[in-house]
């Protein structure tokens, strides 16, 4: 099953890249708008090279002038039940993570997950149901997503309520994550969410709570892929701790068990080779 859908989304995929701007505008406007307004679609994209970025479609020129000239139709006239789905080629684990704070940032909490599924090529199908009165803001999506140096591959407006976006998170990164360097001592203020630290080429991590804290430590250590590779959950107080990196690591987080409330004072990281 794995392997079927690993293929299946490969194809899209390709297909998706290999479509031209004609077809990526009737994808995102849906055929019916594409038939009635072709003439205009022809005279405002006359230069279809001006659409592009190094091969790939610029989805963010795009979709603002659809929006521009009145073509891009998101509004219901009452609340619907949406159906969206996000299907990715790259780090399933790492475009979950992206997918869910693009939409945290952009003001959707609440939604129905009816389909997540991913494979060990990292393939992923995520689809997710919400009761509104618009369809999500696909320019205002692509600007969010590129914080994230990923970018939309395709979208398809089955119909009104009804939205597929294939994404491309190959080059992306965490931007919230604060870049480590070995030898270098980071003093890390209050926290509003667990602190997230970006290490390349070190084998030790030192962690200082400082005074007035009463720290609790939960560590969790990922791959590139934000895969996790080992968590450390301590049950008691600590002023400071020093861990043995394990091997692969890219990212720290560092939380407290119970609430980020213990660290408030902050706390001082330094890593080493």
């Amino acid at each position: 099953m794995f392997k079927i859908f690993a293929i299946l989304l490969f194809t899209l995929s390709l297909n998706a890249n290999t479509l031209s701007i004609d077809e990526k505008i009737q994808g995102l406007i849906g055929n019916e708008e594409y038939l009635v307004n072709k003439s205009l679609i022809n005279h405002i994209f006359w230069d279809t090279e001006s659409f592009y970025t190094y091969d790939n479609v610029n989805y963010i020129a795009l979709i603002a002038t659809l929006q521009n000239n009145g073509l891009l139709k998101i509004a219901f006239n009452k609340p619907k039940n949406l159906e969206i789905t996000f299907i990715s080629q790259n780090d399933s684990i790492k475009s979950f993570k992206i997918l869910n704070e693009v939409l945290k940032s952009i003001g959707y909490y609440h939604y129905f997950t009816k389909e997540l599924s991913y494979d060990e090529n990292q393939s992923l199908k995520w689809k997710i149901h919400l009761k509104t009165r618009s369809a999500i803001d696909p320019l205002v999506f692509a600007k969010e997503l590129y914080k994230y140096r990923a970018v939309i591959v395709h979208i398809q407006k089955k119909d009104t309520d009804n939205w597929v976006y294939e994404i491309n998170t190959l080059n992306s990164i965490i931007p919230r994550a604060k870049a480590m360097i070995v030898g270098e001592r980071l003093e890390l203020k209050k926290p509003l969410k667990p602190y997230f630290l970006k290490i390349n080429n070190a084998y030790e991590v030192n962690i200082i709570s400082n005074y007035g804290n009463q720290w609790f430590p939960y560590i969790v250590f990922y791959d590139k892929n934000l895969k996790i590779i080992n968590i450390i959950k301590e049950n008691k107080k600590h002023k400071k701790l020093s861990l043995e990196i394990p091997e692969d690591t890219r990212y720290i987080k560092i939380d407290d068990i119970y609430t980020l409330s213990n660290i408030k004072r902050g706390l001082s990281v330094e890593v080493k080779e």
